[in-house]
C-alpha cells in the first residue's frame, strides 16, 4: 500500500516537473495561443495560418473540445502576425489576425461563429494596436462578416446550378450584397484612418494603409473618392523611404499612384526581374519570338492547374513562343514552388510583386496572362484559367 502511494506520488511529481520543463521550453522558444469560445460545436476545426507573401500556409490545427482550442508553436520572427480561420458552416470566410512572439501567451475569448470579432488578449504591442482598430470597428466588422457569409452562401448556389439562367436570382443577391459590403468597408476604412492619423507607422498601420489605398480603385468609393484620396495621400507622407521600398510599400504606392495601364497595341513595359540563381533579367532579353507572360503565385490553384497546358503550349510553339512565368511570391516561397512544379521555361520573380509590372497591366487577380508580339507590342491580355482556354487564346493570337 505504501509503495503504491509512493509510486503515485513520484508519478505526479514527474508529471509536474515535465510540465514545468515544457512550459520553460515554450517560454524560451515558442508561443501559446489558448481559445475559449462559447456557442460553437465540439469537433470544429480551427486552423492557424502563417502568411508567406501572397500565400497563407497552415502551420497548426486543433479541434474544439468544450469550447477550447490550443496552439503551441514557434515563431520565425519576433513578433509576427498569424491568422486564425475556423472550418465549418456558419463561419464567415474572413481572418482573425493574431500577433505572437517567443515566450508569449495569447488568449482568445468570444461567443458564436463571427470569429473576426473574437477578443484577442496579449502583452504584444502590435496586438494591442490591432485591438484598437477592432474596438473602433467592432459593429461594422460583425455586420461585414454576416454579409460575407450570406454572399458566400449565394455564391455556392451559383456554383451548384447547371445554367446561367438558374443562377440569375443568386447573382442578383451577390450583387446587392456587394453594394452593402462596399458601403460597410468604406465606413470601416474611414474609422481606421481616424486612428492612423494619430498613431505612428508600424506593421499594423501599414496593413491598414494597404486596405485604404486599394479601396481607391473600388466601385464602392465613388462619392467618397476625393475625401478618401486626400486622407490617404496625407497618410502616405508619414511613410519612410524604407517603408515604401518593400513589397507592401510598392503595393501601396502602385494603388495610390498607379502607373499607366498598358492596353492592346501599346509597347510592353519592362522592369528588373530575378531568376532562380539571383541573376537580373528583363523581358527584352527574350525578344525575337512571341512572349506569353504568366503572372502566378504558388498559392493560386488555377495557376498550378494551368501548368500542364502551358507545357503543351511550350512544346507546340517552340519555334514561335517563349513562356515567361512571373512569380508574385516571396523569394523562399517561389524557389520552393519552382522545385516542386515542372516549369521548363523562363521562370523569374518580380521583387515588387503586385506593385511591380503587375500594376502596369492592372493585375488584380491571378493567373493573369499577356501575349507580346516579337516587336514588343501587347497583343492580348486576360485573367483566369479554364481547361483549354490557354491553348485557344494562344492559337487565336499566334498565326
Amino acid at each position: 500500500m505504501k509503495s503504491s502511494f509512493l509510486l503515485k506520488f513520484c508519478s505526479l511529481v514527474c508529471v509536474s516537473l515535465f510540465c514545468v520543463a515544457y512550459s520553460s521550453l515554450l517560454s524560451d522558444k515558442g508561443f501559446t495561443i489558448e481559445g475559449k469560445i462559447s456557442d460553437i460545436e465540439d469537433g470544429t476545426v480551427i486552423n492557424l495560418y502563417r502568411p508567406d507573401g501572397n500565400v497563407l500556409m497552415v502551420i497548426a490545427s486543433d479541434t474544439v473540445r468544450n469550447g477550447c482550442f490550443t496552439f503551441r508553436e514557434e515563431t520565425i520572427s519576433d513578433p509576427e502576425q498569424l491568422s486564425i480561420i475556423p472550418q465549418g458552416d456558419g463561419f464567415p470566410p474572413m481572418f482573425l489576425n493574431v500577433w505572437v512572439a517567443s515566450g508569449t501567451k495569447t488568449t482568445i475569448k468570444g461567443k458564436g461563429k463571427i470569429h473576426p470579432v473574437w477578443e484577442v488578449e496579449s502583452s504584444i504591442a502590435y496586438q494591442k494596436e490591432e485591438n484598437r482598430y477592432k474596438n473602433d470597428n467592432r459593429d461594422l466588422i460583425a455586420e461585414s462578416a454576416k454579409i460575407s457569409l450570406e454572399r458566400n452562401n449565394a455564391f455556392m448556389k451559383i456554383m451548384a446550378v447547371s445554367s446561367r439562367e438558374e443562377s440569375l436570382p443568386y447573382r442578383k443577391i451577390v450583387d446587392s450584397l456587394d453594394l452593402i459590403s462596399g458601403a460597410l468597408r468604406i465606413k470601416q476604412i474611414f474609422a481606421n484612418i481616424n486612428v492612423m492619423e494619430k498613431t505612428d507607422v508600424s506593421p499594423v498601420w501599414l496593413d491598414k494603409m494597404r486596405g485604404a489605398a486599394m479601396e481607391l480603385n473600388s466601385k464602392a468609393t465613388n462619392e467618397h473618392y476625393d475625401g478618401l484620396r486626400n486622407k490617404v495621400e496625407a497618410l502616405y507622407k508619414k511613410m519612410s523611404e524604407e517603408d515604401k521600398n518593400t513589397p507592401l510599400g510598392y503595393h501601396i504606392t502602385s494603388r495610390l499612384f498607379p502607373p499607366p495601364v498598358v492596353g492592346v497595341g501599346d509597347d510592353m513595359p519592362d522592369t528588373d526581374f530575378f531568376d532562380i540563381n539571383g541573376n537580373t533579367k528583363n523581358l527584352s532579353d527574350y525578344m525575337g519570338k512571341y512572349l506569353l507572360l504568366d503572372f502566378w503565385s504558388s498559392g493560386c490553384g488555377p495557376c498550378i492547374m494551368a501548368l500542364p497546358e502551358m507545357k503543351e503550349i511550350s512544346e507546340t510553339y517552340i519555334e514561335k513562343l517563349t513562356i515567361i512565368s512571373i512569380s508574385l511570391d516571396t523569394d523562399t516561397r517561389w524557389k520552393a514552388a519552382s522545385a516542386t512544379h515542372d516549369m521548363p521555361w523562363v521562370n523569374i520573380r518580380d521583387p515588387k510583386a503586385y506593385g511591380g509590372l503587375a500594376a502596369n497591366y492592372d493585375v488584380r487577380g491571378i493567373p493573369y496572362y499577356v501575349i507580346i508580339s516579337p516587336e514588343g507590342k501587347v497583343v492580348d491580355k486576360w485573367g483566369g484559367y479554364g481547361k483549354g482556354s490557354l491553348k485557344r487564346k494562344v492559337s487565336e493570337n499566334i498565326k
